[in-house]
């Protein structure tokens, strides 16, 4: 068995994957954390934290080289300018730690791109929404690759591009969901993103975390996108039929899966969710408005699929399904 050999020394050598909100919020949190390691240290230079991003190839050496971001920081007005450290292949192969933060239908894509550069002792972290990726994940890594899920409630707002604030204090749940990790590794690794961006904690049921926040995302994403509405109206009593049939279609289908989940405490948490990010847009509804592509074939389309596989009956969740597809080439105002 390949042994994991990582975090003899602290993890320096970090890629973040994807130049949105969430990945520069983790970018901006690991690269401070790192220079500030490294003035105190005195660390290798060899050593750093870099962003991948999608872009990248089109840019100049010197767009490369002098590059910038933009960041405001929690309940801050002004804005800063920090420098931007772009991959190269020299970084994906020296690798310790790759974050992906992406939408769920670019993930894989992600992975092909580089799976040949990643060193088979890196850590990989998936933070998206939604589930459905793991699988292909694992099938373009090597067998015993170290592979956990990352799942954020902090508020990040992409303003321009290279250009966020962030707006909402949260927390991050990380856990295995291949691999094999020591209770030393997963301590340091906590301990390390805790750091840069807390709280961080480690899971060992981050699938159940999953399940929970797929629930969540599976009733206030699809109904603020379809009624372009904010996260609070969820709770209006209209609604409460519409929620409660999809909970329940998520319960039974959880059930299949060996996932205990409990209708009524689902119920409780999508409207203390719905309440506490009252006056937030939902990142589906954000997406339809601005014409992109949502995460919504990895939400209630997931379930879907879950339900169609294990004869489990899902109708208002295929049909939200459906509804937010449709929305992608509808004109809205």
């Amino acid at each position: 068995m390949v042994q994991n050999k990582l975090m003899i020394n602290k993890l320096n050598n970090i890629i973040v994957v994807g130049q949105g909100a969430m990945g520069l919020l983790w970018y901006h949190h690991l690269s401070q954390q790192n220079i500030s390691q490294s003035d105190i240290q005195n660390a290798d230079k060899n050593k750093k934290v870099s962003l991948l991003a999608s872009n990248q190839d089109s840019l100049s050496n010197n767009e490369l080289e002098t590059a910038t971001y933009q960041f405001t920081a929690y309940q801050q007005t002004q804005t800063k300018a920090y420098p931007l450290s772009y991959s190269q292949m020299v970084d994906i192969e020296l690798a310790e730690v790759i974050i992906l933060c992406l939408k769920s239908f670019n993930i894989a894509t992600a992975i092909k791109e580089i799976t040949n550069s990643i060193s088979p002792h890196c850590i990989i972290i998936l933070a998206h929404n939604g589930m459905g990726t793991f699988e292909h994940v694992l099938s373009l890594l090597p067998y015993q690759q170290v592979i956990l899920a990352m799942l954020t409630t902090h508020g990040c707002l992409r303003n321009a591009p290279l250009a966020i604030t962030h707006t909402g204090l949260g927390q991050t749940d990380i856990g295995l969901l291949s691999g094999e990790l020591s209770l030393s590794q997963q301590t340091q690794l906590t301990s390390q993103l805790n750091a840069a961006l807390p709280q961080v904690s480690f899971h060992q049921d981050i699938v159940l975390k999953q399940w929970l926040k797929l629930a969540i995302n599976c009733v206030i994403n699809p109904i603020t996108a379809i009624n372009n509405i904010e996260n609070g109206e969820v709770n209006k009593p209209k609604f409460t039929e519409q929620i409660n049939a999809l909970l329940t279609e998520i319960t039974n289908v959880s059930k299949t899966e060996n996932i205990d989940l409990v209708l009524n405490d689902l119920q409780v948490i999508v409207r203390k969710v719905a309440q506490a990010t009252a006056k937030n847009s939902s990142s589906m509804r954000s997406d339809v408005l601005a014409g992109r592509s949502t995460e919504v074939d990895y939400i209630n389309g997931y379930i879907h699929r879950l339900g169609e596989r294990n004869n489990v009956a899902t109708p208002e969740n295929t049909r939200l399904w459906q509804q937010v597809l449709n929305l992608k080439n509808s004109s809205r105002s």
